[in-house]
């Protein structure tokens, strides 16, 4: 075979990776760790390490509340043209006070916020075959719906599904060989908020063969409670 010479410009081009693109389906708002993921992933999309294709947030019946700090906290590191939905609102929860006390938080326009549904189904269309990570750090019920909506395109665009979750064997550790070989949600509480959907994405995943990445919360120790006070 004849080796082609190329100039060192045109082999970095070739060898320079592509640049991942993902949306996040997260419920910002009661706990710190969703709130630092989209500010880790808005820094790293203005840096152009990632494009963030959408943000959409969803649950605890404030579906909309959350939206708006998901728009607050983008715009705070620069990512104001990311969009942001407004995903399903899931089983209500109480807001609790610090939620939503952040400085901008109160002058977001809600003319700034899209349909979740529709986002996600805009990111799809538009993504190249095998080429967005979604990543589901709450209830995985807009995803389950995107997936009803159209399965076919589901499988074509995605490249992997990311979910902050749990799984286990379906018939427990005491099953039998076929039942451990096969997996379900476990307890873990985004899961728990939609099982169905949980049940539906994981089985999707599955039986299509759509990478699946899941975290679990085995995946860190348990933090004695003492030191954490000590902080």
């Amino acid at each position: 075979a004849r080796l082609e010479s190329r100039s060192p410009m045109t082999l970095s081009r070739l060898l320079r990776p592509r640049r991942v693109e993902i949306a996040i389906v997260s419920d910002v708002g009661p706990d710190p760790d969703d709130a630092k993921a989209l500010l880790i992933a808005g820094v790293l999309h203005g840096l152009g390490a990632v494009t963030l294709r959408a943000a959409i947030a969803n649950g605890g019946g404030q579906a909309r509340q959350r939206a708006r700090l998901m728009r607050c906290l983008l715009d705070h590191v620069g990512a104001k043209a990311v969009p942001v939905g407004v995903g399903s609102e899931g089983k209500p929860i109480p807001a609790a006070p610090h939620e939503y006390a952040i400085a901008g938080y109160d002058a977001v326009d809600d003319a700034r916020l899209r349909n979740g549904a529709d986002l996600l189904d805009e990111v799809l269309d538009r993504s190249p075959d095998r080429s967005l990570r979604l990543v589901l750090i709450s209830s995985l019920r807009d995803a389950a719906d995107a997936i009803a909506r159209d399965p076919e395109r589901f499988r074509r665009k995605v490249h992997t599904v990311v979910v902050m979750g749990g799984l286990q064997p379906a018939g427990g550790a005491d099953g039998d060989a076929q039942d451990r070989e096969r997996w379900v949600p476990d307890t873990s509480q985004n899961n728990a908020f939609d099982p169905a959907a949980a049940e539906a994405v994981y089985a999707f995943c599955f039986e299509q063969g759509v990478r699946l990445h899941v975290v679990s919360r085995h995946a860190v120790p348990n933090l004695p409670m003492q030191l954490a006070r000590s902080f």
